[in-house]
């Protein structure tokens, strides 16, 4: 399983190229603070997302109120439940940008991947011609 959260969505969104984090990934879970930071992000802004639509994307709450609430003391909501989801659910990987997330996620023993590394696993395998271009749109779009 492979566990989400809102920045690393809303930056392949953003560039427009969601199908390509999917073909990456596959399907994806998300826990309910992302699921509600996506829900807010303006309809017809670049980085919408209609998760009615994206069905590889599926929505999962988080069921350790304990895990959650030490996760809070650093986080903010949508990482804290993207991290605890995926200690919950054993994920094989978790999608995480936030420098600070991607600390806490590592330092509990996730596997955790950035943007970056999804683009560089594409280019790999072939998916893309370059890292670069993607790389350029993303901070163009204030992200990374």
């Amino acid at each position: 399983m492979k566990i989400s959260n809102t920045t690393y969505l809303i930056a392949f969104a953003k560039i427009g190229h969601l199908s390509l984090l999917q073909k990456m990934v596959g399907t994806i879970v998300i826990p309910t603070a992302v699921a509600n930071e996506i829900a807010v992000y303006p309809q017809g802004q670049l980085g919408f997302i209609d998760l009615n639509q994206e069905k590889w994307i599926n929505v999962q709450p988080v069921a350790s109120e304990q895990q959650l609430d030490l996760l809070l003391l650093t986080l903010d909501p949508g990482e804290a439940e993207a991290i605890a989801l995926a200690l919950e659910q054993q994920a094989e990987l978790l999608l995480i940008d936030e420098l600070t997330g991607r600390k806490v996620a590592q330092s509990l023993n996730l596997n955790v991947s950035g943007s970056i590394g999804i683009l560089i696993r594409a280019k790999q395998l072939g998916e893309i011609a370059a890292v670069k271009p993607f790389i350029d749109a993303m901070l163009q779009q204030g992200i990374l």
